[in-house]
């Protein structure tokens, strides 16, 4: 008896993550604990989120080994993750990793569950192999054996995306709360997708002021706000500040992340924005070509900005697809769902943020990692729309 499409994704859901966590267990072997040494690596992002987890295990969820304001590394609530994982697993870093793999996993089969019936069958298995093979080659490879943020971030995200569509699209509010709680969680583990969250509260209040569907997307709000408020509330306790991200989150350090030649003369600038101002004025050419340079970089020209960096062609496919899908949808005027919109609203803010004012070569590629397998998604929805002209054409060629 054949098995049923549902019992085929129960497989799929089950058997991809369990890869990922395989894979792990052969890099991590003989599993020897490092986490003395990558503490002692004081000098890394890693390092700093393995001392505040073991700070919040011992003295507390409020992080009191910070004095003040929380100001780095950016991605706050990771630090929380770490902790958690201390106090279920012990001070190791071994069963964080495979966590990690095994969230990374799941994430690949989440992202497929939310844009498969988007597509045909046959494409959307090529999707989830194509995530797979970018979750192992792209991540897994470089990003999962560190204490890095992006980990939680893309799982969160994940999360956030397949609720949000459940919810929007089913009319289920649990699904939706549950949603906006992973929304926060991202919010406070990447700080630039915060601007992400601002937008989509326009976006849903817009939406739900025109559809009399207000009630709902208030609570969602709420719960976004809320948890996404965990930061500044930490702060306010500590040190009776209200600052809502961490100051390294807050425009990226802008002058760190973009140094201003010292042949601009900003003596007389006082904000960033004049220091900038003037930068533009006296270096346009050296101005644009640094924005043009992190541009390529996100489309897979990874050398544009550091040359010791290759190119990954899969990359620019990837985003050629993206625009394919996109001009499509504007030759066909096809409207597009709110939760469709969510999610291109995601991908502009998300690579915006990082090409105008992030560091887009911080650690290699990382920062880009949480915005990729969504803008893949696309790219394989463009193919799946592609497919039926394609065999058009060739059926009516002579």
């Amino acid at each position: 008896m054949p098995m049923s499409a549902k019992q085929n994704t129960y497989i799929l859901a089950f058997t991809v993550p369990l890869l990922f966590v395989l894979i792990a267990l052969v890099r991590l072997s003989p599993f020897e604990n490092t986490l003395p040494q990558i503490i002692a690596d004081s000098g890394n992002d890693w390092s700093k989120y393995a001392a505040n987890a073991l700070d919040i295990k011992q003295n507390g969820l409020l992080m009191l080994g910070i004095e003040g304001a929380y100001e780095k590394p950016a991605s706050f609530f990771y630090s929380y993750f770490l902790a958690l994982c201390f106090t279920l697993f012990g001070e190791n870093n071994v069963p964080v990793y495979l966590l990690q793999n095994l969230m990374l996993g799941l994430s690949v089969v989440l992202i497929w569950l939310t844009f498969r019936d988007k597509m045909s069958k046959i494409v959307s298995l090529i999707f989830l192999l194509a995530l797979v093979v970018a979750g192992l080659t792209d991540v897994s490879t470089y990003y999962t054996f560190r204490f890095l943020g992006e980990n939680l971030a893309l799982f969160s995200l994940s999360v956030f995306f397949l609720l949000f569509f459940r919810g929007m699209e089913k009319d289920k509010l649990p699904a939706l709360l549950v949603s906006a709680l992973f929304l926060g969680v991202a919010v406070l583990t990447r700080p630039n997708i915060f601007l992400f969250a601002i937008a989509l509260i326009l976006l849903l209040l817009l939406y739900g002021f025109k559809t009399q569907k207000v009630k709902p997307l208030l609570l969602f709000v709420s719960v976004l706000v809320i948890t996404s408020s965990f930061l500044a509330i930490r702060n306010y306790l500590v040190c009776h500040c209200i600052q809502i991200m961490p100051s390294q989150g807050i425009l990226f350090n802008m002058i760190a992340f973009h140094p201003v030649p010292a042949s601009v003369d900003v003596s007389q600038a006082n904000t960033y924005f004049d220091i900038y101002l003037q930068y533009f004025l006296q270096q346009p050419v050296l101005f644009i070509t640094h924005y043009v340079k992190k541009v390529l970089f996100c489309f897979g020209f990874l050398n544009a900005v550091e040359p010791s960096y290759h190119w990954f062609p899969h990359w620019t496919l990837m985003w050629l697809g993206y625009f394919t899908y996109l001009f499509l949808l504007f030759r066909n005027k096809t409207k597009t769902e709110l939760p469709e919109k969510a999610v291109h609203l995601f991908i502009f803010t998300y690579f915006a943020s990082l090409i105008l004012v992030g560091q887009v070569e911080n650690y290699g590629f990382r920062m880009l990692i949480p915005g990729n397998f969504f803008v893949l998604a696309f790219a394989f929805m463009a193919l799946d729309k592609l497919l039926p002209l394609l065999k058009k054409n060739t059926v009516l060629s002579p």
